[in-house]
């Protein structure tokens, strides 16, 4: 049996940014047996198509749960201003309420992705260059394991190894040394 974690991603096609910190992230902080796991990623080129690409992560289940396998989605958004603008905060609230009804994970980098793993901004023409420079540099091994495993929004920290750290209990995952 085996598991496939579906990651819908901001980020578009072409520019794959999020996908490459997440990745690295995974890499970096987990070993995943490969027979036993399918990563798969969906990009929704800007977070408020998350709703849109329901039947995109349907056929990914479909083609994959017919085998005694099962699927996990995970939306993997940017927390943007929720802290000083409502809408970016009911934003954010609207889509982990989607992701609870249909029983799937919510990944959050505060205030984005580029923030968790950079320390600051990067402008939009720039993003797809520092993931490729971050994922060249290895710069994975310099992020601080605290600061991507909190459960509450501050700037430039993430959940994400919180929501990964679940499959550890399914034999998916296995952690790497505990760098606490």
């Amino acid at each position: 049996m085996g598991l496939q974690l579906i990651f819908a991603v901001e980020t578009n096609k072409t520019c794959k940014s999020d996908w490459i910190y997440i990745k690295d992230t995974i890499d970096r902080f987990y070993k995943c047996s490969a027979n036993r796991l399918k990563l798969s990623t969906i990009y929704m080129n800007g977070k408020t198509n998350y709703r849109s690409k329901e039947k995109e992560v349907q056929s990914l289940i479909n083609q994959y749960d017919r085998i005694n396998n099962t699927s996990k989605v995970i939306y993997c958004i940017d927390c943007d201003n929720y802290d000083s603008k409502s809408d970016d905060k009911n934003f954010i609230d609207n889509i982990i309420k989607f992701c609870e009804e249909h029983d799937y994970e919510c990944i959050w980098f505060c205030k984005d992705i580029e923030s968790v793993y950079w320390g600051e901004k990067v402008s939009n023409n720039q993003k797809k260059n520092k993931a490729i420079s971050f994922k060249k540099k290895r710069m994975i091994d310099n992020i601080n394991e605290k600061n991507i495993s909190v459960t509450t929004y501050k700037t430039n920290t993430s959940n994400i190894l919180t929501i990964l750290d679940k499959f550890i209990e399914q034999g998916t995952f296995e952690r790497k040394g505990m760098n606490w």
